[in-house]
């Protein structure tokens, strides 16, 4: 119906299994899975993705529903029982809402976010598949509208943390600070939980390992103001980098307040050793790229000298 042009539709579809803790948990030692169908639309159409249909025989207990898709697919789970979700990926966490309003249900995992359809066993063999159809296209256009259109940010993004820590950036930047270096980890697997990039640090001439979060980000603080303090909930953080176009600290100290969790703004990272709590330290994008901008001048500086043969140069 979306691709009338598409002669071999049956060709775009295949057989899957989900079978992931992380996404579909566990029970009794051994992980779940959730089987079904998935149409790659992207053969068709370069600015889609996939749409799923998986069939979810178990009956999750609340806590494990909520921790694993959040509390909207958790209370949809509920209601259906043994059911069958429609779902459709890749939008951002500041999507949240739309796809509520729209009707769908949003699935949270990790930095995730699934618009989907559950609806029981029951009632999915009992519709028409015009029903089916009509609920996939509208997640096809809600994906259109949402998801692609960020995708472009969310790669530059994945690339200039990379950039940032190829360069050498951010291990100059800590050197800069004061701080020692014990460990510098590359920039996460796209869809894992956790903060962007993990570094073990210690204030020069101190004793005390400190675990510092990075967290790299290119537009407004959006979702960040929620997972960052659970980043350092999870993952045991001493301090958390914000690289980021805007201080978040206003913003944080509300949620690291309403946690409970002590929190305070550091301006210096050598500053996380002179009082107790969680240090939030905040690096300017337009500071990074003024730095990058320098390293790109001192390159370019030594590039003619670097092409000569040492000949040449001696």
């Amino acid at each position: 119906m979306l691709y009338p042009t598409v002669s071999d539709t049956g060709a775009l579809i295949k057989p899957h299994v989900w079978r992931d803790r992380r996404y579909v948990g566990e029970s009794g030692g051994l992980v779940l899975a959730w089987k079904g169908m998935s149409a790659n639309l992207q053969r068709a159409d370069a600015r889609m993705r996939a749409v799923y249909v998986d069939f979810v025989p178990y009956a999750y207990g609340d806590t494990d529903a909520v921790a694993l898709f959040g509390n909207e697919f958790a209370e949809g789970l509920r209601g259906a029982g043994p059911s069958v979700v429609t779902f459709v990926l890749d939008f951002p966490h500041d999507a949240f809402d739309e796809i509520t309003r729209t009707g769908f249900v949003p699935r949270l995992i990790g930095r995730n976010l699934h618009a989907c359809v559950i609806t029981s066993v029951d009632d999915y063999l009992a519709a028409d598949p015009s029903v089916h159809a009509t609920q996939i296209i509208e997640l096809l256009m809600l994906q259109r509208a949402l998801a692609n259109q960020r995708r472009t940010v969310s790669g530059v993004e994945l690339r200039f943390q990379h950039l940032l820590y190829q360069s050498g950036l951010l291990a100059a930047y800590l050197l800069e600070q004061r701080m020692e270096i014990l460990s510098l980890a590359p920039p996460r697997r796209v869809g894992e939980f956790g903060h962007d990039i993990d570094a073990k640090v210690r204030v020069r001439g101190g004793t005390t390992d400190i675990r510092l979060g990075i967290e790299v980000y290119l537009q407004s603080l959006g979702y960040h103001r929620d997972t960052i303090p659970d980043y350092v909930s999870r993952f045991g953080l001493d301090a958390m980098m914000v690289v980021a176009p805007r201080d978040p600290w206003p913003e944080l100290a509300i949620k690291f307040e309403a946690r409970e969790m002590p929190a305070r703004r550091i301006v210096r990272l050598n500053d996380i050793s002179s009082a107790g709590g969680i240090g939030v330290h905040h690096l300017g994008l337009s500071d990074v790229i003024n730095r990058l901008g320098n390293v790109a001048e001192s390159i370019d500086a030594i590039w003619p000298a670097a092409q000569r043969s040492p000949s040449e140069i001696a």
